[in-house]
């Protein structure tokens, strides 16, 4: 037994310490929910956390671009069916002027006719835009390019590379020509003119069915790229959500599992405080000794 210096008492009140450093561990883990909050907690986790989330974040803004490339199809979408529909009537109205029991009158009526569809699908491909950016006319997004097609990358994923072309193609009335070196070439529907001395039934029919074969086929190149568009949305929401849990597992607490481990800590400081209540009895037992040596 020594007097100067209670040596239990302090074997217990290092352990009892300890336990109250690792409760305010618990505690905090339970007040954050993290079971990794900063790098000194756990080094490697932390950096696979991070490494992790970096992936989650560019998985998000990817589904986001994704998403945005739908709506800028759906957009272009819908001003080609309306450039078909008018297309289809230009169609209908040059077969009705093949008709001989057409006056002269008549023919001119229809003719007027077929012109305001080629202005209106001329407006069409000015006017339909996305965000401000032309999805009909190349030429406004770049007048100086002289390629069938103006490509906007959209990028899809969260890596360098994940990355898709948009072609913008230039769809005014004077550029759905006929190619080749034929009695038709270069003609488009710009050049209809089904009154008498104009252009015949046959080669407008085959103005017109150029024309909307031209719209049909960008049409379903645009709906295929949409259904990648979705289908790549669709993969990259399941990824994010997979390494959420990835990152869950790394960073977040288990609740229930620190309850446990506050719950014992603190049933330990406990009995390391009812066990430094009697030693720190020891130096009056000490004294209790020599009281006893001196009475006798």
């Amino acid at each position: 037994m020594r007097l100067s210096h209670n040596i239990a008492s302090l074997e217990i009140y290092k352990s009892q310490m300890k336990v109250s450093q690792k409760q305010s561990t618990a505690l905090s883990r339970i007040s954050s929910g993290y079971k990794v909050s900063c790098a000194k907690d756990d080094p490697n986790a932390i950096a696979q956390s991070e490494r992790t989330r970096m992936q989650i974040r560019g998985f998000q803004m990817a589904a986001q671009n994704n998403q945005d490339g739908v709506s800028m199809l759906q957009t272009a979408e819908g001003g080609l069916d309306g450039m078909t529909q008018m297309l289809q009537r230009i169609r209908e109205l040059t077969v009705q002027a093949g008709s001989s029991a057409n006056s002269p009158e008549d023919r001119k009526n229809i003719q007027s006719e077929i012109d305001q569809m080629v202005k209106g699908i001329g407006d069409i491909v000015n006017n339909t835009e996305f965000n401000g950016k032309a999805v009909l006319n190349k030429t406004k997004l770049d007048p100086t390019d002289i390629g069938e097609a103006v490509n906007l990358d959209m990028q899809i994923g969260a890596n360098s590379g994940d990355s898709v072309k948009i072609p913008i193609y230039d769809l005014s009335p004077g550029k759905l020509a006929i190619e080749g070196s034929g009695a038709l070439a270069g003609k488009s529907i710009n050049d209809i003119n089904i009154e008498a001395g104009g252009t015949s039934i046959d080669d407008a029919l085959t103005i017109v069915d150029n024309a909307i074969d031209k719209v049909v086929n960008v049409r379903s190149k645009y709906g295929s790229l949409e259904n990648r568009f979705e289908g790549t949305l669709n993969d990259v929401n399941e990824i994010s959500d997979t390494m959420e849990n990835v990152d869950s597992s790394l960073r977040d607490a288990d609740i229930a599992k620190e309850m446990m481990e506050y719950s014992k800590d603190n049933i330990l400081i406990d009995a390391a405080n009812a066990m430094m209540a009697q030693t720190n009895k020891f130096p009056q037992d000490v004294l209790q000794i020599l009281q006893n040596v001196r009475s006798k």
